[in-house]
């Protein structure tokens, strides 16, 4: 099994070689090469990553809610 690191920018798990330490206000925290990488180019180019990240982040949030019913269901048969 992989180790993974949870991303603060992007707000998703990646393996433990695709992250670096980051430095920010608060202290040093976890970032994916993707968004490190991200932050360096043009204004519109981080707009587009933006979005797309904004867009990947409501789909998997889509996807818990509709998961979460049937597993409420499940458990219910369960017991």
């Amino acid at each position: 099994m992989t180790e993974t690191k949870f991303c603060y920018c992007c707000r998703i798990h990646h393996d433990q070689t695709q992250m670096r330490l980051f430095p920010t206000r608060q202290g040093y925290r976890w970032r994916c090469l993707r968004s490190i990488e991200a932050a360096n180019t043009s204004r519109k180019e981080r707009d587009a990553f933006g979005q797309q990240q904004t867009e990947i982040n409501r789909e998997a949030a889509r996807r818990a809610a509709e998961q979460s019913p049937l597993l409420r269901q499940a458990q219910a048969f369960a017991t």
